[in-house]
């Protein structure tokens, strides 16, 4: 009888092996989740119209459509008050270079989306404005985070090699971001050569 008993208990090599098997499987999903946060929040401030948006636009691993038109007002044209799609590609690029850059101020914005009425007007008298500029297709965003260091945003967003970063270092100093063809410039020195800088 206690031969057969003994003979059916599980060894010290097949105790382990189950221990450690049981653990992994308890210890592994937290430090998968710690590596990946479940959440994306944006912290915005339009030094136009004054108006701030803190929202969380993307969570556990999708994004909230529920926040579009939120988003999409906040970066709306400002100067007849219409509004495009803003594309997530852009929301998550502004969301990774404030994730590493060390100011921890909200995003000021300065120029989203562009109707093309507005967008000609401008390019008519300004020549740092692209007549195709990505603004118009909701894929591009000026904006500024450290008054004392604006050209941080652009040596983050350089550094990412994500799209279009220029940094215009102006009379009220800027970085243009954008998730068009890769490409970095300063104004006023020639853009990237596809003529849709800012």
């Amino acid at each position: 009888m206690k031969k057969s008993i003994l003979n059916n208990m599980p060894t010290r090599r097949q105790v382990l092996t189950t221990s450690i098997a049981g653990a992994s499987a308890l210890v592994t999903p937290a430090i998968v989740q710690a590596a990946a946060p479940h959440k994306r929040t944006l912290r915005m401030q339009s030094l136009n119209s004054g108006e701030r948006l803190t929202i969380t636009y993307w969570a556990d691993g999708e994004h909230l459509p529920e926040t579009f038109n939120a988003i999409n007002w906040f970066m709306r044209d400002l100067r007849n008050n219409t509004t495009i799609q803003m594309s997530t590609d852009l929301l998550d690029l502004m969301w990774e270079i404030d994730q590493i850059t060390p100011s921890r101020a909200p995003l000021y914005t300065m120029s989203g989306y562009r109707s093309p009425a507005t967008n000609a007007r401008l390019a008519a008298r300004n020549e740092g404005v692209a007549e195709n500029s990505f603004h118009m297709q909701g894929m591009a965003m000026d904006l500024t985070q450290d008054f004392n260091d604006v050209g941080m945003l652009y040596r983050v967003a350089k550094s990412l090699g994500k799209g279009g970063a220029g940094y215009y270092p102006t009379s009220r100093p800027f970085v243009h971001l954008d998730v068009g063809p890769p490409g970095t410039w300063v104004f006023p020195a020639p853009g990237r050569g596809d003529d849709t800088s800012s």
